[in-house]
């Protein structure tokens, strides 16, 4: 209310009122001002990001002893999501139900296709014929030094339509366009797996390289060959969301896995006849070193499985346990095979584990050149 005194008006603030036998009033000044709104920036309502993961994708990889030192039975897992969640954790069963946490992995793989056919080089040495033309869904790829290639670096595997993984190495990443590589300067069918090579891997292939993102999987020795049920997905989802993945898989411990022999040859006795059969053994862990006149065994004891075909990629005509890398072949034994002396022998050779048993065989025709 305002009060108008002496000539002035006064702004008052009624603030009670008693009935007696007169009415009192009490009342304080107030100034307009301090009744005014006083002006705040807006606040704005925060609230909290909800991440959609989209669906995991997750690569099994049977693969053999990359450094030496692993367990050699374990197989290995990689994975792909978008956006990525952090760590994807993966969970296994031996049915469909009752799932246990088997690992993390922790970082998203460098991974693509191929876009043209791949075809298979020489092993061994540098292919320098063939180049693997990649499109990555994520990652870079990078060129290397001669000397840090052969000191292991850039290591990729590409899987044949058989989900078996060739494992190569590549000196020169050459950036075609984004995400797209031509990788050249080839070593081909490293650590033995020189029998996934195809004429050719067709294009869409998987490409992923072989990093730190591959991560193994918790397995014990009596579970390889088993079948195995898995699921996938962000770490901070339940198994039941639509970003976790299923897939039953069985691995096979390439890791036990003797090499191919290597360097058969024949020599024929032109006197009795005989055949002595050669070859050199190859090892999957701790060949490196060139300070030793042979590399490790890497088995508990040395044998190998010899075929005597007829003729080449033919049928067995004979089988042999041997437990050391020769055998003499008789004039004998070829009348009990063929009927008469050979001038010429087809052999197949497998190095075998006493745990994994044959690995993959060499075959060699051999001839007598002095006939």
């Amino acid at each position: 209310m305002t009060l108008d005194a002496g000539g002035r008006d006064y702004p008052l603030r009624l603030t009670e009122t008693r009935d007696s036998t007169f009415k009192e009033i009490e009342a304080r000044s107030v100034e307009p001002f301090n009744l005014a709104a006083v002006p705040a920036p807006e606040k704005e309502r925060e609230f909290d990001v909800v991440t959609v993961y989209g669906p995991t994708d997750a690569y099994f990889m049977d693969l053999p002893l990359l450094r030496g030192d692993e367990a050699p039975h374990v197989g290995y897992i990689a994975a792909q999501a978008e956006p990525w969640p952090g760590a994807v954790a993966v969970y296994r069963s031996p049915s469909t139900s009752g799932y246990a946490l088997n690992t993390l992995v922790g970082a998203r793989a460098t991974s693509g296709k191929s876009v043209f056919g791949f075809y298979s080089g020489p092993l061994h040495r540098f292919d320098r014929r063939n180049v693997l033309r990649v499109r990555l869904d994520f990652g870079e790829l990078e060129s290397v030094t001669e000397e840090a290639l052969l000191n292991g670096a850039n290591v990729a595997g590409i899987e044949n339509e058989d989900g078996d993984w060739e494992l190569i190495q590549f000196q020169t990443a050459d950036l075609i366009e984004t995400g797209t590589y031509d990788l050249s300067g080839l070593l081909r069918g490293m650590s033995g797996t020189e029998g996934a090579m195809r004429d050719p891997v067709a294009p869409g292939a998987r490409f992923i390289l072989v990093n730190s993102a591959v991560t193994p999987l918790n397995m014990r020795p009596d579970e390889i060959g088993l079948a195995l049920s898995y699921k996938y997905g962000p770490t901070t989802e339940g198994l039941d969301a639509t970003s976790y993945g299923t897939r039953t898989h069985a691995f096979q411990g390439l890791g036990l896995r003797p090499l191919r022999p290597a360097h058969l040859q024949g020599k024929r006795n032109p006197e009795t006849g005989d055949w002595m059969f050669l070859w050199v053994r190859r090892t999957r862990a701790g060949g490196d070193s060139w300070q030793g006149l042979e590399v490790p065994l890497g088995e508990d004891e040395e044998r190998y499985q010899l075929d005597i075909l007829d003729g080449p990629g033919g049928d067995v005509l004979r089988t042999v346990d041997l437990t050391a890398p020769a055998f003499l072949y008789t004039a004998a034994m070829q009348y009990a095979d063929f009927g008469a002396p050979q001038w010429n022998v087809s052999i197949r050779v497998a190095q075998v584990s006493p745990v994994y048993g044959p690995g993959p065989a060499a075959e060699q025709l051999t001839y007598d050149y002095q006939h």
